[in-house]
C-alpha cells in the first residue's frame, strides 16, 4: 500500500458525523413506533450527511453515474422511537477495504435529558461507476480528503 492510501484510510477512520432528523408519521407502523425497515432509510440519510462532510455530493455524483450500493447490513434493535421524536444518526468508519467501506450507523433518540440508543447498525457500502459498471477503489474516490 502506498503512502497516500495509508493517509486516506487514516483520515477516513478518524471522521465521524452526526445527523439529526424528525420521525415522520409515515415512518411508524401499526404499533406507532418507527418500522424496522425505516432505519435503512435513516442509514442512507446518515451516509449522505457523512459524504457531504467530505465534500462529496451524492446527488451530483449520482447524476454523473457514481452510486453507493449496499453489500451488507446488520441491525440490532434495542429501543423504539415514535412519531415526533428526534433521531440522531452517528456515522463513523470502522474499516476501509479495497473497494468497500464499513460504517457504524448507530441511531439515538435525541432528547434534552439524554440520548437513548435505538439501533446499532453496521453497513458495508461499495462505490460504483455505472458508466463502466466497475467498482471504484475507496482510497481513489476519497483521495482529495488528505
Amino acid at each position: 500500500m502506498v503512502e497516500h492510501e495509508k493517509k486516506v484510510i487514516e483520515k477516513l477512520l478518524g471522521i465521524e458525523d452526526f445527523y439529526e432528523l424528525a420521525v415522520r408519521v409515515s415512518d411508524t407502523d401499526l404499533m406507532d413506533v418507527v418500522h424496522s425497515n425505516i432505519y435503512i432509510t435513516y442509514f442512507d440519510e446518515g451516509f449522505i450527511s457523512f459524504t457531504s462532510k467530505l465534500n462529496k455530493n451524492c446527488g451530483a455524483l449520482h447524476k454523473e453515474g457514481i452510486v453507493f450500493p449496499v453489500r451488507k447490513v446488520e441491525i440490532e434493535y434495542l429501543n423504539s422511537a415514535t412519531f415526533g421524536d428526534t433521531v440522531l444518526i452517528h456515522t463513523r468508519v470502522l474499516q476501509v477495504g479495497n473497494t468497500s467501506i464499513t460504517l457504524s450507523m448507530d441511531c439515538y433518540k435525541n432528547t434534552k435529558s439524554n440520548d437513548t440508543l435505538l439501533v446499532k447498525g453496521r453497513i458495508v457500502r461499495l462505490i460504483m461507476d455505472l458508466k463502466t459498471n466497475k467498482l471504484i477503489k475507496i482510497t481513489d474516490f476519497f483521495k482529495d480528503i488528505i
